[in-house]
């Protein structure tokens, strides 16, 4: 289980050495592979090419930081971009403390967050054992937002089953049908198509009445 150095310069004997990888799946094309990993690595050789550039506060766009003040406690499932999901919540202003599954419960006392947050990882919410974090942060009354796996987690945690797609959907783009319109779709039309990267999903016929479907694929 190595886990590979991706987006970093390794300099030695004065070369410098740019290392980056493309993940094969069940119907990887060999071609679209490769131009992903020469994608990947021309970010690094630009970074050295315009290294005497700089960053002008005209070229910066600042994120509205609709989360200052807020305090969210990251369930890390053991997946290999939970760091990049909480950059992006700090880019709201919120801090960020990422705790690896299972989680004490003195880790929510120390810690009060405002909302925790359930990350994606590799399996399926029985091997983190997601009910006990779900249920040790609604005892206290915290919301809690889940990606991915996270959200398979409150499906399943909350009477919902899961189901294991056909055809795996990781890395393909699907249209979605907007259903609920809310915050989270702001500014988007009735139908988007959206990235997926996933192979289980959770039978909307067996959700509790509270849970509300804010969109849906072509599929169901």
């Amino acid at each position: 289980n190595t886990g590979p150095t991706l987006r970093t310069i390794r300099i030695k004997d004065g070369i410098a050495e740019v290392r980056a990888g493309a993940t094969l799946l069940n119907d990887s094309n060999p071609q679209e592979e490769e131009a992903e990993t020469e994608l990947k690595a021309s970010a690094m050789i630009s970074a050295i090419r315009d290294a005497k550039g700089t960053n002008s506060a005209a070229t910066k766009r600042d994120a509205a930081k609709v989360g200052t003040g807020v305090k969210i406690l990251l369930v890390d499932h053991e997946d290999s971009f939970v760091h990049t999901l909480a950059n992006y919540f700090r880019q709201t202003g919120a801090t960020v403390s990422t705790v690896r599954s299972p989680v004490a419960a003195d880790v929510f006392d120390r810690f009060q967050p405002d909302l925790v947050v359930l990350s994606p990882g590799p399996g399926s919410p029985t091997d983190f054992d997601c009910k006990a974090t779900i249920k040790a942060a609604r005892a206290r009354d915290l919301p809690i937002f889940g990606v991915c796996l996270g959200l398979q987690a409150l499906a399943e945690a909350y009477g919902g089953e899961l189901r294991q797609l056909a055809v795996p959907m990781h890395g393909k783009p699907s249209r979605i049908r907007v259903l609920e319109p809310g915050l989270v779709f702001s500014g988007l039309g009735k139908e988007v198509t959206v990235g997926r990267y996933h192979s289980i999903f959770a039978d909307p016929t067996t959700l509790p009445r509270d849970f509300i479907i804010t969109a849906e694929s072509e599929d169901g």
